[in-house]
């Protein structure tokens, strides 16, 4: 297991660098730059998720440290190692793919104990011809009955190692069958058993569950999640479901537009968005935002209401006197109120009833800028499309945010 270091990464595609295969001098001026100034430490067992939307650039992150793409500037370290310009084969990490990338001519034992027959070191007999001629009996018989196969010493290793991690995902039944003959989710722990038998020192995970059913999914990631704590192998997992992202990651980093835009576990992530990306991203349903002038010391203003904010807000709010700033709230934080000049008036347009709670897209009524909000509430009133009613704010809950950076302010 090891700490892993990301140390300014660019990534860039430009003519020049395809024409030549040389990357461009200058990385931050470079044509089509995917990422850029990317800073991150992975700790020693460590599960980090690396979640954003389509195209910011986290699959290409993790394509990097796994050595299937050329840097164009910066430093990847694994442990005390600098990996810039090792093979993938000599980097100890495993790699799991969104497509599972199984061999469909190989049965899930030869699936499994590909990358070890690889990597494992031939017997040292002094004899090249012994061991060419070790390699081919084990070959050779490896379709036979176990009491008909040839076992060299090193097989034996890979045997072992291989039943051992079947017992952990509990594929043991399915050592003799083709990948055709599996369902996703048994294949999706082939695909994981291939990476754990290696005992390398980082996992990468691309997407691992994007083709599960949701069923399916809910059950991988928890065991996902126990096994890396059950092996302690630093773990980098790519994700644009930020579900999984909040229920598996010891750390989070939010990308967009390749860059990093927050590190933070889950619940800091959630709570304390470092800037309208975050906020907006991170949760579901998303944060709402509605436009608010602030009136010093504590007041924000909007056509329809008027809040009092709590005293901690006064000094933050000072320099922001008359101007305006974005308002979030998630949607939990609404409620159901009565008329008050603090409430908002709105109108629902659509009712979701989800059996454990009820989701309620309302607009601010008499309002010219079509703010559209999203509220979550307990499942025990009904409501129906075009009925009127007040929310109210919980004040401790609110965010702000600069509309000019982006950046949210914070008491």
């Amino acid at each position: 297991m090891a700490q892993v270091i990301l140390e300014n990464i660019y990534k860039s595609y430009s003519k020049s660098a395809t024409n030549t295969g040389s990357p461009p001098q200058d990385p931050q001026t470079a044509g089509n730059t995917i990422l850029r100034r990317i800073n991150l430490t992975i700790q020693d067992s460590e599960f980090m998720v690396l979640v954003g939307p389509s195209g910011c650039g986290k699959s290409t992150l993790l394509r990097l440290i796994a050595g299937l793409e050329a840097i164009t500037a910066g430093n990847i370290w694994v442990g005390e190692r600098l990996i810039n310009d090792l093979p993938p084969k000599d980097r100890d990490i495993a790699m799991v793919f969104q497509n599972y990338a199984l061999y469909p001519h190989l049965n899930v034992y030869d699936n499994i104990a590909f990358g070890l027959r690889r990597t494992q070191p031939t017997n040292n007999t002094g004899n090249p011809y012994q061991n060419q001629l070790q390699k081919t009996l084990v070959s050779l018989t490896r379709k036979l009955p176990k009491k008909l196969r040839y076992f060299s010493e090193t097989e034996k290793q890979i045997y072992q190692q291989v039943h051992s991690v079947a017992q952990l995902l509990q594929i043991e039944t399915l050592l003799d069958r083709l990948p055709k003959q599996l369902s996703g989710g048994q294949k999706q722990r082939v695909a994981l058993g291939r990476a754990i038998a290696r005992n390398p020192q980082v996992f990468l995970m691309d997407e691992p569950l994007s083709n599960l059913d949701a069923k399916l999914r809910t059950e991988t990631r928890a065991q996902i999640v126990k096994l890396q704590r059950q092996l302690g192998t630093t773990t980098i997992y790519v994700t644009h479901d930020q579900i999984e992202a909040m229920t598996m990651g010891d750390r989070i980093a939010v990308m967009n537009g390749g860059q990093i835009q927050q590190v933070a576990p889950p619940l800091e992530i959630y709570n304390r968005p470092t800037n309208l990306f975050v906020a907006q991203f991170i949760g579901s349903p998303p944060m709402n935002f509605v436009p608010v002038e602030v009136k010093a010391p504590l007041q924000i203003i909007h056509p329809q209401f008027r809040l009092t904010l709590p005293e901690v807000w006064a000094k933050t709010l000072q320099p922001y006197d008359g101007q305006m700033l974005t308002l979030g709230i998630r949607p939990e934080h609404l409620n159901i109120a009565v008329p008050a000049i603090k409430n908002l008036p709105v109108q629902i347009d659509l009712v979701e009833a989800l059996g454990s709670e009820t989701l309620l897209h309302v607009s601010l009524t008499e309002s010219n800028q079509n703010n559209l909000l999203q509220v979550r509430i307990e499942p025990d009133r009904s409501f129906r499309a075009g009925e009127q009613l007040w929310l109210g704010i919980i004040p401790e809950k609110i965010h702000l945010f600069d509309p000019q950076t982006g950046l949210a302010l914070f008491p």
